[in-house]
């Protein structure tokens, strides 16, 4: 019998579909573990200060605001495994009527965020670095100076923002900010790929020292989850994805060639984390060395590769 019930933290989006399976299907009862799923429409920031808090138990957020955050003392989690392998395409968007057209005028504008700490709010460092907007200055000076933030907690507010110019741009991701770049609602400009897995899995640490087996047993409900969602992709999990989250069938198909989720879960790869690490230290979000990956990852549970 589960010896806890595992709350675990999501972001309502096309690539949460296999916990809804793992759910409805019953995979986590045949695991012996009882979990509740909680949306997390704030994000990688609100999911790591649910962990604070200790009202998730486990997290699937982005890999570069969970390394950042360990990076940068927040040590009530750790890293146990990897969720979508494929990296994540961030989507560049201003308002419709916005005088941005590229992403060249966009250095020292002001940034619609969902929260310090999160994808967005990382991401614009990297776009900065990317950019060479950081070049020749001292970087945690070039931090302040580049970006101004706006502090929204959710994607339909960051859409507002960029339309009564309270914001210049946001960053989010491609397919999910889509469906309002073909309504006419905000204007995509450009677009970042980072080199890094897109989604990992973290633990909050009392549930990694009281409940390891059941957070494997989670772990492995998810992962049957996964497989039988992109075994049955040119079909059923199509028309899941649809029926959910209200997307046309062109942009579902699109989406299906470009994910991968990770063949183990319990997997997390050392280069992937050393990349990340190095990718922050560079943009200036976390300081320099950076943690080590094995600093990253609960080795109890995550097999560090």
């Amino acid at each position: 019998m589960p010896t806890t019930t595992i709350r675990i933290g999501y972001v309502p989006e096309h690539f949460s579909t296999p916990l809804y399976i793992a759910r409805d299907r019953g995979f986590f009862a045949e695991n012996d573990v009882a979990v509740e799923l909680v949306c997390c429409p704030g994000g990688t920031g609100e999911m790591t200060s649910k962990l604070q808090d200790k009202s998730l138990d486990l997290a699937i957020a982005l890999t570069e605001g969970l390394v950042a955050g360990i990076s940068k003392g927040q040590d009530w989690y750790k890293i146990v495994g990897t969720y979508v392998e494929a990296p994540l395409c961030w989507a560049i968007s201003t308002g419709a009527n916005s005088r941005h057209t590229s992403i060249d005028t966009l250095n020292k504008t002001n940034v619609a965020i969902s929260r310090y700490g999160s994808g967005s709010h990382i991401m614009a460092y990297v776009l900065a670095d990317q950019q060479g907007w950081l070049a020749n200055e001292n970087k945690d000076e070039a931090n302040k100076q580049t970006f101004s933030f706006n502090v929204l907690n959710n994607f339909q507010a960051m859409r507002d923002a960029v339309n009564n110019d309270t914001s210049d741009f946001f960053l989010w991701e491609t397919f999910t900010t889509k469906p309002y770049h073909d309504s006419g609602e905000v204007k995509r400009i450009g677009q970042i790929t980072p080199p890094w897995p897109a989604f990992l899995f973290a633990a909050h640490v009392d549930l990694l020292q009281n409940h390891p087996q059941d957070l494997q047993n989670a772990l492995k409900a998810i992962q049957k989850a996964t497989l039988l969602f992109m075994e049955q992709k040119e079909n059923d999990s199509v028309k899941l994805v649809m029926d959910i989250l209200d997307y046309n069938e062109e942009d579902v198909r699109n989406w299906f060639k470009t994910v991968r989720y990770a063949g183990e879960h319990s997997q997390v790869s050392s280069r992937a984390l050393q990349v990340t690490v190095s990718t922050l230290i560079k943009a200036g979000v976390v300081d320099a060395p950076g943690l080590a990956p094995e600093n990253l990852v609960d080795l109890k549970i995550a097999n560090l590769i």
